[in-house]
């Protein structure tokens, strides 16, 4: 399992069924993650999303650090007909929803497994040399990112278990076969957010997913199905953390 964090300043993940106004996720669909490593490793646009298909890799996603979000107005070229293109119409103002950090910087933290093992070294590579064929970017290429490795470790497993444990990561609702609200944790909802494409670029799975607003682990969470837990290092510590894939 490859684990790496997803950093900026700045952000805008598009919620796909907005259209008067351009509304924010507050993380990275899974959507958003499989277009950046394909991006960054080469693959065309539409041309990944069999290899980074749910069959085939698994990502997973925890927010390090609180964020919270603005509207700014934005203007866009008006293009109410294709000679307006050039810019001779004008511009035509938008509202669009900004990721902001609440403390210094925007921080995800991504787990990332695949089956065919050629890929995950060759992001890991690409990762630590930093020599993109694509730069990455949060969202939109007006929010650029910066990719820092933790780790690739061999020190995980995928488990099924009636137990309930503290998840590290943002957990799928419909995974959820109970969990524990206790008091002094902030819990948000994230609806309708896309998780897969057919390769006609049609969205063809959506889910709901819960966070901690102030970033604390989820505690005493059952899962239905499957989660994994995994050690790596992070810095000079050696961590151990229970999460679910989007």
């Amino acid at each position: 399992m490859l684990i790496f964090d997803l950093e900026g300043t700045i952000a805008h993940f598009r919620r796909f069924y907005t259209n008067s106004s351009s509304l924010s996720y507050s993380f990275p669909p899974r959507t958003v993650l499989t277009g950046l490593i394909a991006a960054v490793l080469g693959h065309e646009r539409d041309s990944y999303y069999e290899i980074f298909s749910s069959d085939n890799c698994k990502i997973s996603l925890a927010i390090k650090k609180p964020i919270s979000k603005i509207i700014q107005t934005v203007n866009y070229i008006r293009t109410k007909n294709e000679k307006e293109v050039t810019g001779s119409g004008g511009h035509t103002q938008v509202p669009v929803e900004f990721v902001l950090p609440s403390e210094d910087i925007l921080q995800y933290r991504v787990y990332f497994l695949h089956n065919d093992s050629k890929i995950v070294n060759k992001l890991y590579d690409t990762i630590i040399t930093g020599n993109y064929y694509y730069p990455p970017y949060l969202g939109i290429s007006e929010c650029p990112a910066t990719l820092r490795c933790l780790d690739l470790t061999s020190d995980f497993e995928l488990i099924s278990t009636s137990e309930g444990f503290e998840m590290c990561t943002i957990v799928p609702t419909e995974t959820i076969e109970s969990i524990d609200f206790k008091a002094g944790y902030k819990f948000i909802k994230e609806d309708r957010v896309p998780v897969e494409f057919s390769t006609e670029r049609r969205i063809t799975k959506v889910g709901a997913y819960i966070f901690e607003k102030n970033c604390k682990k989820i505690p005493n969470v059952k899962i239905k199905g499957e989660l994994f837990i995994v050690s790596y290092t992070e810095g000079l510590n050696k961590v151990q953390e229970y999460g679910v894939f989007l």
